[in-house]
């Protein structure tokens, strides 16, 4: 039985990284994706909480075997609040009717153990530092509808450590830092068939602007929904709005 396998399998067994190769050097579009969440970084996450490698973009000359200068664009991929699998430090969690909210609108369970996810609000500390340390050029703003129907929305800007405020991300100080948050009305409005920025509600509008200003990039892409077609991807409208 497995033989029979290996052989449909065979004809697709190739050397991935003499083809990634080959597709730098003629000079053709390639497209990395990372898989985890970049504070499970072997390095540079909140550490022994990580996995065995390096996920940010750092990671990718090394992993697909390619020379760094092939690393062109970045586009950083967060959600529109924070999440985390397992144990480790998590600052932002909503342990609590707004964290199970998000939970469930945003299906937030493993996808094989079916383990619920911690959430809570929007961390940008972490995602400044992960963004920095990346080189994002722009930001991926997914799963932005699941916010929907919150009263208020809460983004944490800097932390108080021992009394002092800290604005740098320390992966050695999560477990001991509180957050300074910043409060934006949220929406109540069904956001999932906006095809442009300028059909989201004002106050939708206006958390990608403020995550934007925050983490000082440009969001070039939003997500609305699962589908496809529930992405708003136009950086002209987002040049123009945010």
């Amino acid at each position: 039985q497995y033989v029979l396998l290996g052989r449909d399998l065979a004809p697709m067994i190739r050397n991935t990284g003499a083809m990634v190769q080959d597709a730098f050097k003629t000079g053709r579009r390639i497209l990395f994706e990372g898989g985890q969440g970049s504070m499970l970084d072997i390095d540079h996450g909140t550490y022994p909480f990580v996995t065995s490698s390096s996920v940010s973009a750092c990671g990718v000359p090394s992993g697909a075997g390619v020379p760094p200068k092939a690393v062109g664009k970045v586009v950083g991929v967060m959600k529109a609040y924070t999440t985390r699998v397992g144990a480790g430090p998590f600052p932002t969690e909503q342990d609590n009717d707004t964290g199970e909210y998000i939970r469930q609108k945003g299906k937030e369970f493993g996808t094989t153990t079916g383990r619920p996810r911690r959430c809570g609000w929007l961390d940008v500390c972490v995602v400044k530092y992960t963004a920095d340390l990346s080189g994002a050029d722009e930001l991926a703003l997914m799963l932005l509808d699941v916010l929907s129907g919150l009263d208020e929305i809460k983004i944490c800007k800097a932390y108080t450590y021992k009394g002092k405020t800290v604005k740098d991300f320390d992966p050695a100080l999560m477990g001991k830092v509180e957050c300074i948050y910043e409060t934006l009305p949220g929406w109540s409005e069904d956001i999932s068939d906006c095809k442009r920025l300028e059909e989201l509600p004002d106050n939708a509008r206006n958390y990608v602007r403020r995550v934007s200003e925050l983490i000082s990039r440009p969001v070039g892409i939003v997500s609305v929904g699962p589908g496809r077609d529930q992405t708003i991807t136009t950086r002209t409208q987002i040049k123009g709005l945010v």
